[in-house]
């Protein structure tokens, strides 16, 4: 006799939804310490053993897991180096809002890296990478706009995008902020806040800032 899905009685849902969130839970769980497991061959440089933990995990649609693949592909560690394996598990992490892998998407695009060369395309990964918050999505997309590439070139955009990144601490979007400060491109001119922001950058031993806070310091002292 063929059998036919029946409804839940209210008796039996509260029991079948305790039994989901147990079944969940336990997934859940061993999901995470298998990628602890791969995590720690990875540190240890066991790079074929965290391969085959990371490739069990992303066949299974672990998106973080899709996205370390992606990585080793990309760096060819414990697997031979393939920009478009590489491509291809980032793309399935990317497309389930995975922000390291929508921004390694776009670095890929940006570069004609296992893909054809699309600004575009770059642009529309690392806009959705940068507004889920990855600073380096959105010191991406400031160049871009600063650049007009893959968008009209747009100087406040640019800055937009820049301070979100560098008040996460991006030395790299605290030294373009510093420029546009001095130059008055985008925000008006502002030595002091060019300096302030010259000097988060400087700290963090990043050489282009601490040359130009160098430069500022000796144009104050001429004045």
């Amino acid at each position: 006799m063929r059998t036919t899905w029946q409804p839940l009685s209210n008796e039996t849902k509260p029991l079948t939804f305790l039994l989901v969130l147990t079944v969940l839970f336990l997934f859940t769980s061993s999901c995470s310490d298998n990628i602890q497991n791969a995590h720690d061959a990875y540190n240890k440089k066991d790079y074929k053993e965290a391969h085959k933990l990371f490739l069990s995990l992303a066949t299974d649609g672990v998106a973080q897991a899709q996205n370390n693949l992606g990585w080793m592909y990309s760096k060819g560690q414990g697997v031979p180096q393939d920009n478009k394996e590489a491509v291809k598990w980032w793309r399935l992490a990317a497309e389930q809002g995975n922000a390291d892998a929508q921004h390694n998407l776009g670095w890929m695009y940006s570069k004609g890296q296992g893909v054809p060369q699309d600004n575009k395309e770059a642009v529309k990964w690392w806009r959705l990478a940068a507004e889920q918050g990855n600073a380096d999505a959105q010191h991406n997309l400031g160049w871009m706009y600063g650049k007009g590439q893959g968008v009209p070139q747009d100087d406040k955009e640019a800055i937009k995008w820049w301070r979100l990144a560098a008040e996460q601490g991006f030395s790299q979007a605290q030294n373009n902020l510093g420029v546009m400060y001095s130059k008055g491109q985008g925000v008006p001119q502002d030595d002091k806040e060019a300096t302030k922001w010259w000097r988060l950058a400087a700290e963090q031993e990043f050489a282009p800032a601490q040359n130009n806070l160098y430069q500022s310091t000796r144009n104050f002292t001429r004045r």
